[in-house]
């Protein structure tokens, strides 16, 4: 921030011009108007402390007033993106501008109010929960101000007040997929983990997923009077990044963005209006939270969700589950089952508490009579601690039991599991003639759905057992500096491997530098081997080495795919040879042109060379189909030569 000197009778800020800074007075005076010429008006007079043009630090735009110096007067001047920096090295200071905005948002709404009680109720009722969103904030991060701008412009530019159809009928496919018609359905699918599962939610609500993470979907958290709209982008926010980026830190990628609609959601009183089913939502993410505090949040919050359930609802089963993970995070403040993914050393305790089998989530579920599964506790609790963790448990005690197993594992928060030999038998098989599995995937160029990728054109799916690694560098340039010759196919070309995007993003520039090429195209960040178990790519006879010792590979397998989606060939060679890309392209063009005239072509065919005619085509038809190459040549009634017929007869 930097300071600004006015003269008394200077106009600071002019109505109607453009702005992106906003101002706190350090000394002097100045007075706020409205209008021009005999229209101007005086509304306000500013002091020392005072703030004003914060407006733009939301959505910089034309000023609605004018604020000229009365003295002289000594400002603070701030910019959108110091205010940024200024949130997080400065609270105090953004603190006072935050306070300013929030007021100013407080009046506005009163006006709206004041102004018709029966007009703008959706605009009155928006701006009460995104107030709510912004109490006892002293400071808001970037991410927190990027989603401040999203949702005042909806108000502002009054976009997608309204909910249309079918974004209704989007959060309602959402809520059927995770809440089935019986609880044994439900918790199957919460808790499975199952690749079928990762995959389904993958190739249904990869896409939303991405944009619900941009805040596409801001407007469904605004929105009182639908509920459920909350829990649907909760889901997407929160619970499939679980299923998508399983046993990677993606997984936790949106989950503060989603804590803070969680919490908000519930100032205004949204939970409610839920049923104690899709009230679980919104404490899962409160017990995702490493915050002590969130976890308090959530069995204050699941405490008052129980009243409405039967003592043998399944459901209370939750509330061993959201103690389970208080204990935890009093006792390290934080997941150790994270540690992995997000990069963090254990210490000896989390290394002891990890390697305890006795510490687990199962959840205390028993077999009804009519076959169903219910609550196994107690109705008297009992107090009991867990770690650092007093709490009354609603198991019964021992003498209590029925002596039966619970029948339902719950493996515990985000946990990772060894997955090769699951990944091995379970992973797909592909077959030339079939249709190409669509899926949503991240590259080195950003998120694709593959069937949009492909579009109208011929497209070349490859690939590789790994980044930084001879043989594929090899290939990647290959490929890169055969461009011309794929756009002169109209042939899209896309690389696989099983590394992240920030691998692929160093081993480009790799490629790059050592093969005098630039890679253009994308390639798949393929960690969790998801594609590759899709198209039957993984190599089960060689492991990752190093850090990754004994992860699958892939092998390098080629997919020529036609226009039409189909799958029309497939070459796999082991990780120690290297593909020849010349062959690859030879091909490419038999495809193009069988797809084109009805031919075949003969062993070692080149563009050019003569073709043979299909078995299926009687000579009549030949004749006829192939006049213009001359007819055919006849050596057996099975094998005709006729010209390729791409080439013209002059």
């Amino acid at each position: 921030m930097q300071t600004v000197n006015f003269r008394a009778g200077d106009t600071i800020i002019s109505e109607g011009d453009a702005g992106d800074t906003a101002y706190l007075i350090v000394s002097g005076s100045a007075e706020v108007s409205i209008g021009k010429g005999e229209k101007r008006r005086i509304v306000g007079k500013l002091e020392p402390g005072d703030v004003f043009g914060e407006m733009s630090l939301i959505d910089p735009g034309p000023r609605s007033a004018s604020v000229r110096a009365l003295s002289d007067t000594q400002c603070l001047l701030t910019t959108y993106a110091e205010f940024l920096a200024a949130s997080q090295t400065n609270p105090g200071l953004a603190g006072t501008f935050m306070k300013t905005l929030v007021r100013r948002l407080r009046q506005t709404n009163d006006r709206f109010a004041a102004l018709n009680p029966g007009a703008g109720p959706l605009i009155q009722q928006f701006l009460k929960v995104i107030l709510a969103g912004l109490d006892e904030r002293e400071a808001l991060s970037g991410a927190d101000l990027e989603t401040l701008q999203r949702e005042l412009r909806i108000l502002l530019q009054n976009e997608r007040l309204e909910l249309d159809t079918p974004e209704l009928d989007k959060a309602e496919e959402v809520l059927a997929y995770m809440l089935r018609p019986s609880i044994e359905d439900c918790l199957n699918l919460w808790f499975g983990k199952s690749e079928q599962t990762d995959q389904e939610i993958w190739s249904r609500f990869g896409a939303d997923v991405a944009l619900a993470s941009r805040g596409h979907y801001d407007n469904w958290a605004l929105n009182v009077d639908h509920p459920r709209l909350l829990v649907a982008l909760v889901i997407m926010l929160d619970q499939f990044p679980r299923n998508m980026y399983r046993d990677t830190a993606q997984m936790y990628a949106t989950d503060a963005r989603c804590l803070t609609l969680v919490k908000r959601g519930l100032r205004v009183g949204i939970a409610e209006k839920l049923k104690p089913v899709e009230r679980v939502f919104l404490c899962l993410v409160l017990t995702h939270s490493e915050a002590l505090e969130d976890q308090y949040l959530c069995m204050e919050e699941w405490g008052r969700a129980m009243e409405q359930l039967a003592s043998d609802d399944p459901l209370n089963a939750f509330h061993e589950i959201f103690h389970r993970h208080v204990a935890v995070i009093k006792r390290f403040g934080r997941f150790p089952h994270r540690n992995k993914l997000l990069q963090r050393q254990n210490t000896t305790a989390e290394e002891e508490f990890l390697g305890d089998s006795s510490f687990r989530f199962d959840l205390p579920l028993v077999r009804g009579p009519d076959g169903d599964f219910v609550f196994a506790g107690t109705i008297k609790g009992r107090t009991v601690k867990l770690l650092d963790h007093e709490y009354q448990t609603l198991l019964p005690e021992a003498g209590e039991a029925s002596g039966r197993a619970f029948e339902f594992s719950y493996a515990g928060p985000d946990a990772a599991f060894l997955r090769t030999e699951e990944q091995l038998r379970k992973q797909g098989y592909i077959r030339i003639g079939d249709s190409v599995p669509d899926f949503v995937a991240d590259t080195s160029l950003g998120p694709i759905r593959f069937h949009e990728f492909i579009g109208d054109s011929w497209c070349i799916l490859f690939s590789h057992p790994s980044d930084f690694t001879p043989v594929c560098t090899t290939e990647f340039g290959a490929t890169a500096r055969l461009g011309d010759e794929w756009r002169k196919r109209s042939t899209k070309v896309i690389g696989l491997s099983v590394d992240g995007e920030e691998e692929h993003e160093r081993w480009i520039a790799d490629i790059n530098e050592t093969q005098h090429t630039t890679v253009d195209f994308p390639i798949i960040a393929d960690k969790d081997r998801r594609v590759a178990m899709l198209f039957g790519m993984l190599d089960a006879t060689n492991f990752r080495h190093g850090a990754a010792l004994g992860q699958t590979m892939a092998v390098r397998s080629v997919f020529i795919i036609s226009p039409a989606r189909r799958v029309e060939l497939m070459l796999t060679y082991p990780a120690s040879v290297g593909r020849s890309f010349d062959e690859i392209l030879r091909v490419l063009d038999a495809l193009q042109l069988s797809s084109k005239y009805r031919v075949a072509t003969p062993a070692d065919w080149r563009p050019g060379d003569d073709t043979v005619v299909l078995p299926f085509i009687s000579d009549e038809e030949a004749e006829r189909m192939f006049a213009d190459q001359g007819g055919f040549r006849k050596v057996r009634s099975y094998l005709r030569y006729v010209r390729d017929p791409s080439l013209r007869v002059l």
